[in-house]
């Protein structure tokens, strides 16, 4: 049985991908040492694993290409393209689990650092390229990899319908002349595209530390160029804790943050003062029961006395 269908290659309660879903897209690789794959939408879903929006993935939406990493093809039905970046992607994976089957037999462009034997539809990551596209060396996830081939994605389609217009295309009711008109257009142009990111929330140990906040600095990137941004509500990304300088503190709940941490203090405070009570308490005890097992031995050794007995007082 082909691993992409076989059951060690599904989440339990898990469809798992399906290589004839009726709405993949069919996406093929133009050039696989340059990163190159066809794009036929104009909306890319940037999946992950993250449950509280995962569910919320268009897989049965044709608009949508649909982008997962990692074994995400466990958990869903459809992928038009996947990524794995990391070196050892052969180990580490989910036990009982065949991986590099999957990748071999999936029949979509795999996105990785290099091509290795025996994948015919990997794809190596453009990497010089997004450095001199976005003039950073910046890049701490997978999932920050997506956002940039994305936009490089849609930078050259609207690159290749500026090119396909006219000089004096029309803009505001009168033909482009100025570089605000250009500008204009391009913005126009960009709003026809959407970068949705779902199943993916950032924000458990070092995905937090170091992932969020690339993440955020590329969906800034897709925004300043006017991509639409979709990003369930249930997602933890461009989220704040309050607004700094009109705000202190989070607000909302049924008490305020400094409210709960007042409190914490208070019962640090109560703890420590009954703790240092307990100790003192232990060791009084300790002293007391000392002196009753000397009177109880001296009390012992008196009736064994009485009776006649040669018991010195101590065993030295």
């Amino acid at each position: 049985m082909s691993s992409n269908v076989a059951f060690a290659n599904q989440a339990p309660g898990s469809v798992g991908y399906q290589r004839d879903h009726p709405c993949a897209e069919h996406q093929a690789v133009l050039e696989a040492a340059d990163g190159r794959v066809s794009l036929s939408r104009r909306k890319i879903a940037i999946c992950g694993f993250a449950s509280s929006s995962r569910s919320l993935i268009p897989v049965d939406d044709p608009a949508w290409s649909i982008w997962t990493l990692n074994q995400l093809y466990r958990h869903l039905p459809r992928a038009d393209r996947h990524f794995d970046i990391h070196v050892n992607w052969h180990e580490d994976n989910v036990e009982g689990t065949d991986h590099p089957r999957w990748l071999a037999e999936c029949g979509i462009p795999v996105v990785m650092t290099e091509i290795p034997a025996g994948l015919p539809t990997a794809v190596r990551y453009p990497i010089e390229r997004m450095i001199q596209k976005f003039g950073i060396d910046y890049s701490t996830s997978t999932v920050s990899a997506m956002l940039m081939m994305a936009i490089d994605e849609i930078d050259r389609a609207v690159d290749a319908r500026l090119g396909e217009l006219p000089a004096t295309y029309p803009t505001n009711g009168h033909a482009v002349t100025s570089a605000a008109d250009i500008a204009a257009l391009t913005k126009s142009l960009y709003q026809d595209y959407t970068i949705g990111i779902f199943g993916i929330d950032l924000i458990v140990g070092t995905e937090y530390d170091f992932q969020k906040s690339c993440v955020e600095f590329y969906l800034g990137q897709a925004d300043a160029r006017g991509i639409r941004i979709v990003i369930p509500p249930q997602s933890a990304l461009l989220k704040q804790r309050w607004r700094y300088g009109w705000q202190r503190e989070p607000d909302g709940g049924l008490l305020r943050l400094s409210d709960y941490q007042a409190r914490h203090a208070d019962l640090v405070a109560r703890l420590g003062k009954l703790q240092e009570a307990h100790a003192r308490l232990i060791a009084e005890m300790q002293t007391l029961d000392g002196a009753k097992q000397e009177i109880e031995h001296h009390l012992n050794v008196i009736d064994l006395r009485s009776k006649g007995g040669q018991v010195p007082l101590s065993a030295g």
